[in-house]
């Protein structure tokens, strides 16, 4: 079976390894000593070993949010392979982004069996989270916004046909 559109399928994969790296490395920064314990008014790095999922729910699921991390992974890609044309920028990206940001975690959990979170916003209270929580969330908003939008255009449409008639 032939993807329907090949360039929209090579953009998921190389933005989600681009992404991957990106969320690895700063994790990996997040650790430098001058860093560690570091904090201003508006966020600090403090090293958190997230066993749950997010805001801390399903705390000690590991395994059971690795299975569903690893279906959600395979769901995006038959998504991406089956459904999104490059054109379509926004769902691509927005899937690109949950792909990542799901996978990231992923690969924590099973090399670690935990997620590092490490960004503390100071400013309100929230839970310590991390780069890949961050891609999750954005490409989620993204998908949402758009949809919505569409929604609207499709509504728009729909009430000019039917003042036509």
């Amino acid at each position: 079976m032939k993807p329907k559109d090949k360039k929209s399928v090579i953009f998921y994969f190389l933005m989600s390894i681009i992404l991957l790296d990106f969320g690895r490395q700063i994790r990996t920064i997040s650790y430098n000593p001058y860093l560690i314990n570091y904090k201003n008014p508006i966020f600090s790095i403090e090293h958190v070993y997230n066993t749950g999922g997010a805001f801390g729910m399903f705390h000690d699921f590991t395994a059971f949010l690795s299975v569903f991390a690893i279906i959600m992974v395979l769901l995006l890609f038959v998504i991406v392979y089956k459904n999104v044309k490059f054109s379509d920028k926004s769902c691509l990206l927005s899937l690109t982004l949950l792909n990542a940001g799901t996978l990231g975690n992923l690969i924590e959990r099973i090399k670690f069996h935990h997620v590092i979170d490490y960004i503390n916003l100071n400013f309100i209270n929230f839970p310590i989270f991390n780069t890949f929580d961050v891609m999750i969330c954005l490409g989620i908003t993204i998908y949402i916004v758009f949809v919505l939008i569409d929604i609207k255009q499709l509504k728009t449409l729909f009430n000019k046909n039917e003042n036509n008639n």
